[in-house]
C-alpha cells in the first residue's frame, strides 16, 4: 500500500500530521503568544529567532500562522464531520433504495449545490445574527448545509454499486434487515471513498473560512487567522511581503496536501471497486 500511495503522498501525510499536532498543542510547545509584541522587531523578515519573520507591529508571524491553523481546521474539520454523517446517511439511504425515495432526495439535494457558499455565509450573517463571536457557529452551519450534497451524491454512487452485489443480495436473502445490510455490508465498503472525498471538501472549507476571514467575518481578533493575517498583511507587500506570503503559502499547501492525499485514496481504492 504504502509503496502504491508514493513518497508524495506520505509526505503529505505527514505534513498534516505535523501541522493538526501543532495547532492541538499550541499552549503547551514553546511558541511565542500570538498577540505579543517583541520591540525593534516591526516588519522584520524571517531570522533564527522568528522563522517566519515579525508583522506591522513586532507580533511572531510563525506562532500567529500555527494558531491560525486551530481556526482552518477546527472550522474545517467540524464541517467536514457533520457534513460526513449527514450527507453520508442520506447518499447510503438514496443509493441503497432507488426508486422514488431516490429521486426525491437527489432532486433536494441537487438544488443546494447551486448556492454559492460565501454569498450564502453573509447572507446569514446579516440576516440572522451580526454578533462577531456567533458568526464561527453561522460559518459551520454554512459549511455543513452546502457540503450534505456532494458527499451524498459520491455515497450514493458507490452505494448504487455495492448494492448490487452478491454478497448483499445473499444477506438479504437470508432475512438480514435493512439496517443491518446497510450498516454491515454496504457502509465498509463505501466507507474508503467516503473518506478520500471528505479530505478534498475540507480543503474547500478551508479556502471558504479563509476568504470569510479576508473579509473580516470569521473568528474576531485577538485570534489569529490566516485569512486575516493575509488581508492586514495587504498594506505592507512592498516592503514586508512575508507577512501575507508565509500564511498564505500555509494555506495553499495545507490545501493542496489535503487535495492531494484525497486524491490518491480514490485513486487507490478505485481499482479494488472496479474489480468487485
Amino acid at each position: 500500500m504504502g509503496k502504491r500511495l508514493g513518497f508524495f503522498f506520505w509526505l503529505a501525510v505527514v505534513f498534516l500530521t505535523v501541522l493538526g499536532l501543532a495547532a492541538i498543542f499550541a499552549d503547551v510547545l514553546p511558541l511565542k503568544h500570538p498577540a505579543e509584541t517583541f520591540a525593534g522587531t516591526s516588519k522584520s523578515g524571517p531570522s533564527l529567532t522568528y522563522w517566519f519573520g515579525n508583522d506591522a507591529v513586532g507580533r511572531d508571524v510563525f506562532s500567529r500562522v500555527i494558531y491560525g491553523a486551530q481556526v482552518s481546521l477546527v472550522i474545517s474539520t467540524v464541517g467536514t464531520m457533520l457534513a460526513l454523517t449527514i450527507g453520508g446517511l442520506l447518499g447510503l439511504v438514496s443509493g441503497y433504495y432507488g426508486g422514488r425515495i431516490d429521486r426525491w432526495l437527489t432532486a433536494t439535494l441537487s438544488a443546494t449545490i447551486v448556492i454559492p457558499p460565501l454569498i450564502l455565509f453573509l447572507a446569514l450573517v446579516l440576516f440572522l445574527d451580526s454578533e462577531a463571536q456567533r458568526r464561527v457557529f453561522i460559518l459551520i452551519f454554512t459549511f455543513v448545509l452546502l457540503s450534505i450534497a456532494p458527499i451524498a451524491r459520491v455515497v450514493r454512487a458507490a452505494a448504487l454499486t455495492w448494492s448490487g452485489q452478491d454478497f448483499v443480495l445473499a444477506a438479504r436473502t437470508l432475512g438480514a434487515r435493512d439496517g443491518r445490510v446497510l450498516f454491515r455490508e454496504v457502509l465498509p465498503n463505501v466507507a474508503p471513498s467516503l473518506i478520500s472525498y471528505s479530505l478534498i471538501i475540507m480543503a474547500g472549507l478551508i479556502v471558504v473560512e479563509g476568504a470569510v476571514a479576508f473579509l473580516g467575518l470569521s473568528v474576531p481578533p485577538p485570534t489569529p487567522t490566516w485569512g486575516d493575517m493575509i488581508s492586514k498583511g495587504r498594506t505592507n507587500l512592498d516592503v514586508a511581503a512575508h507577512i501575507s506570503l508565509m500564511p498564505a503559502i500555509t494555506m495553499f499547501v495545507t490545501v493542496l496536501a489535503l487535495n492531494f492525499v484525497g486524491d490518491k485514496l480514490q485513486q487507490h481504492f478505485e481499482p479494488r471497486e472496479s474489480v468487485l
